[in-house]
């Protein structure tokens, strides 16, 4: 049911069966990419950076929270406000990225594992790691930052059984028919993985 009233959402954003590619010249002035853009434009206003400092000021009393990020593209067409914090966990490094979409009143949360070697040395580590008077797991982290959303906010987790489902019909950008998911519609273009956590 909810992956139904979600594909006729993503049909009012995104013209059926124009390619984005090929005929550029007719998916620019459809009306579905119009109000996607309108959209888009609306979050990237004033009024919406004073919202994404609200969903930041919201964590700035948490040891570890406060360090959330806004990294949001809308110039670059994302469709979600994005923010990302880095974690030191047991050695390993993870960033933990919340995506709110500003199409449907969901959110997404990814924890990814990077390569520590590459941003600190191993000595760099065990400082770091031992300066970490955190005590919550990554995955509490995910949970408190969820709780927030949720809460204060009023967003829903976005029903995982349908992130990556196909919408057949529809290309966007780089992404071509067949390869258009839902989390492509709602967020942005970043590939969505099981959680590395």
């Amino acid at each position: 049911m909810i992956e139904k009233v979600l594909k006729n959402v993503v049909y009012l954003f995104y013209p059926r069966n124009i390619c984005a590619f090929t005929e550029k010249d007719i998916y620019f002035i459809s009306e579905e990419y119009k109000r996607l853009v309108q959209t888009i434009n609306d979050f990237n206003s004033e009024e919406g950076k004073v919202f994404r400092k609200r969903i930041v000021a919201e964590f700035e009393h948490d040891y570890t929270l406060n360090k959330l990020n806004d990294h949001t593209l809308f110039d670059l067409g994302d469709r979600c406000m994005t923010f990302n914090v880095s974690v030191i966990e047991d050695g390993e490094l993870y960033t933990i990225s919340l995506f709110i979409s500003i199409i449907v009143p969901y959110y997404v949360i990814k924890v990814q594992k990077n390569i520590i070697d590459l941003y600190f040395s191993k000595s760099e580590v065990t400082n770091l790691q031992e300066k970490n008077t955190e005590r919550r797991t990554i995955n509490e982290l995910v949970m408190d930052i969820e709780t927030v959303i949720e809460d204060k906010f009023l967003y829903k987790k976005f029903p995982k059984e349908i992130l990556n489902s196909v919408v057949e019909d529809i290309s966007f950008q780089d992404t071509e028919f067949g390869c258009f998911t839902m989390f492509i519609a709602f967020f942005n273009n970043v590939i969505i993985k099981e959680n590395e956590k």
